[in-house]
């Protein structure tokens, strides 16, 4: 903070001891020129109407901070006719705070302020002239000069001083704005990234656990009529624990520490579809996959998006389809779009029901697709069953 506004904070807060401070200055001043300066010319002994008008105007700069114009008139009434009676001295200086007074503090609107500047200034030009050209009177012409650049110097100041707060306070009006966009844009962007966060959990977590739900149903089946196909049952269900597990991990050491150095694997792509296909075999699903393109010069997080949708839509086949199921899942690379195709046989209608609207798989899907400006659908097909449909812009692929 400046000294400037460390001092007009001081002022604000005292204004009232402080205005009493101008009235006393200026009317003890006032007074003791009164009665100090000798006559001259054709100026007359001062007497108590000398004194009074004096002091009236003196108290007109009690409101020079709260009524400036109104508190400019009538001291410039009083000067004026301070001059005319031809008392010696001048009670001029309580005019000069008022001129600035009037311009810092008149008000927004400015029009209004120069006019009443414009008219007070022009009046006490008018009695100099005519102190000049009336031959009883003894006033120098240089004195007109001398009265139009004082008073004018000061209400410019006061102008000056009007117009740099009106910017100081625009631009602490601007960095305010500014500060709440970015405090805007910062909350959005934290709930984006919950939501972000969220997908990628609900993504890694809720296939394995889908899984593992499917195969330890299979072991209690046949833990008593085949206790070797039942270990390898729960020997698949730990590997799938063991990789979910890993990978919650992994995403939350990443949270956690922000300047990290794990070592992270890539993240999943069409690459790893194969692998997909194993887990859901392996739980009973008969899944026809076919994959054609050239994915290799993808984006990754394209691939990324690729692999979650097709991820979570056999999730929703294992917790919702029924058994036994057969899934068709097309990826086509060709174009200028990916497009995606996972559809089954099961349970289409109650799939539908459980998974729309009230989940966060299907709405998963749909917000990674539109991050893409991509199309996206889901629903019940024709002939039983249901299905899952997505297709990505490849307007910018990855060159080699």
């Amino acid at each position: 903070m400046d000294l400037q506004q460390r001092l007009g904070d001081w002022i604000d807060a005292h204004s009232r001891a402080v205005s009493i401070v101008w009235v006393l200055f200026m009317g003890i001043g006032g007074s003791i020129a009164t009665a100090s300066v000798p006559l001259g010319g054709s100026e007359r002994a001062a007497d108590w109407f000398a004194y009074l008008l004096v002091w009236g105007a003196a108290i007109c700069v009690f409101w020079y901070r709260t009524k400036p114009l109104p508190a400019l008139m009538a001291c410039v009434a009083f000067t004026v006719t301070y001059w005319v009676l031809d008392y010696p001295g001048t009670a001029e200086p309580a005019m000069w705070l008022l001129f600035y007074a009037a311009t810092r503090h008149g008000g927004d609107d400015r029009q209004r302020v120069w006019r009443v500047v414009a008219s007070c200034l022009t009046v006490i030009v008018a009695i100099a002239i005519l102190g000049v050209v009336v031959p009883t009177e003894d006033l120098p012409a240089i004195a007109i000069v001398g009265i139009f650049i004082i008073h004018g110097t000061f209400a410019a100041i006061g102008e000056a001083l009007y117009q740099r707060s009106r910017y100081v306070e625009q631009l602490e009006q601007r960095a305010a704005a500014l500060e709440a966009d970015m405090e805007n844009k910062a909350a959005l962007a934290a709930v984006e990234e919950r939501t972000r966060i969220a997908r990628e959990m609900h993504d890694i977590i809720a296939h394995g656990m889908s899984t593992v739900v499917v195969q330890a149903q299979a072991a209690q089946s046949v833990v008593d009529t085949n206790p070797t196909k039942a270990r390898d049952v729960l020997e698949t269900i730990e590997n799938i624990g063991r990789t979910s597990v890993d990978d919650m991990r992994r995403m939350l050491g990443v949270l956690r520490n922000e300047h990290s150095d794990l070592e992270l694997e890539p993240q999943p792509g069409l690459g790893n579809i194969e692998e997909l296909r194993k887990q859901v075999e392996v739980a009973g699903v008969e899944l026809e996959l076919s994959v054609t393109g050239e994915h290799a010069d993808l984006p990754p997080s394209v691939e990324l998006t690729g692999y979650r949708i097709v991820q979570e839509a056999l999730t929703n086949v294992l917790r919702h389809a029924g058994r036994p199921v057969k899934v068709v899942a097309t990826i086509d690379c060709t174009g200028d779009e990916l497009a995606i195709s996972v559809t089954d046989d099961g349970l289409g209608a109650a799939a539908s029901m459980s998974t729309a609207g009230s989940g966060h798989g299907l709405r998963g899907m749909r917000e990674r697709v539109e991050i893409y400006n991509g199309t996206f659908s889901s629903g019940p097909t024709p002939g039983g069953g249901y299905g899952v449909y997505a297709t990505l812009p490849l307007a910018a692929r990855v060159t080699t």
